[in-house]
């Protein structure tokens, strides 16, 4: 074979790995470590809910009411928004259904927790890439951990006391 050959053959590879390899990611996607992107979402009343948590720690669960597996993990979440309602901020975003429809959604599965409806910026800036996904940001507001996924309860207990526990910690040292 011939080096030229060769050398096609070798840039193939390296391509056709960086785009199957999950490790390797899109330019401007949103990365552990990273701040979390400013964002505005509808609210279901009206009005917008952005990203501006005060300085509160935030949990952000992004579901479809038609979503299976985002209707299974919600119980849970609906738990430990309960528990940690005083530490950390809890928003569910719903990707691209009519608010009317999610409104009907929250009523029957009895959610207090602030919904707002994504109309693809939100999947868009966050770099969403399947339901349900969650996403833990810090009171400094870096992003600490994305699940994509269904969130097994112990990872998200784990990772919401992780949150509450460093936020604690924050304001020790003040």
């Amino acid at each position: 074979m011939s080096r030229a050959v060769l050398g096609i053959v070798a840039l193939l590879a390296v391509v056709l790995a960086s785009v199957r390899s999950p490790a390797i990611t899109r330019a401007g996607t949103v990365q552990i470590g990273d701040f979390a992107p400013a964002f505005a979402v509808d609210g279901l009343n009206g009005g917008s809910l952005d990203g501006d948590f005060h300085g509160r720690p935030a949990y952000i669960n992004v579901f479809a009411t038609w979503c299976s597996p985002c209707r299974r993990e919600l119980p849970a979440i609906l738990r430990q928004a309960q528990e940690y309602r005083d530490r950390i901020a809890f928003l569910l975003v719903d990707e691209r259904e009519p608010a009317s429809q999610v409104k009907i959604f929250a009523l029957q599965v009895g959610v207090a927790t602030p919904i707002a409806v994504d109309r693809g910026q939100f999947a868009a800036t966050f770099d969403v890439r399947g339901l349900p996904e969650s996403i833990f940001i810090d009171g400094h507001g870096v992003v600490r951990y994305i699940y994509r996924g269904t969130i097994p309860d112990d990872v998200l207990a784990g990772q919401l006391s992780t949150l509450a526990s460093d936020a604690q910690k924050s304001l020790a040292t003040r």
